[in-house]
């Protein structure tokens, strides 16, 4: 159900939304339900996140994310948050690549890029870009494996 009220979001700040008035009524529809989707489900989304085919909120519940773009096959568990770090003067988003698993209370921030095939352990704090094929974990966030240690990276379509 959220993902109607960010596909709404996502055509209503777009710039084919159409004339004025139909801009003006999608950002006011869009505006009540993503109050009452937020409200709901804990869950916000930014419409301007540039989400890939795949993408998996396995629990809601306290996640914020503003992120410049989300690959493929990425899932994220509650309490994660993952957008820009406005402590500095740029305020970048971060990106992340195909098949990302973020778990629990995990919070990528600032601009970073996050590799393919990554997972991101429960609690890690990303303040640093992270390469492709590897696990990060800890606060802040390190290379604990880079191998490809996680069931939930293999997408082999079937599912």
């Amino acid at each position: 159900m959220y993902l109607v009220s960010y596909r709404l979001g996502q055509f209503a700040y777009s710039k084919t939304a159409g004339n004025f008035v139909t801009r003006l009524l999608a950002k006011g529809l869009y505006l009540i339900s993503e109050f009452l989707m937020s409200s709901v489900t804990g869950i916000k989304v930014s419409p301007t996140t540039d989400i890939g085919p795949g993408f998996v909120i396995h629990n809601f519940s306290c996640i914020a994310i503003d992120a410049k773009k989300i690959g493929q096959n990425c899932t994220v568990n509650q309490c994660v948050s993952i957008g820009a770090d406005y402590s500095g003067p740029t305020g970048k988003k971060p990106v992340l690549g195909d098949n990302v698993f973020v778990g629990s209370g995990a919070k990528i921030l600032g601009n970073v890029v996050i590799g393919d095939n990554v997972v991101i352990a429960a609690n890690a704090l990303v303040l640093k870009s992270v390469p492709d094929n590897c696990t990060v974990s800890g606060v802040p966030a390190r290379v604990i494996s880079r191998q490809n240690t996680s069931s939930y990276l293999k997408f082999d379509g079937k599912e």
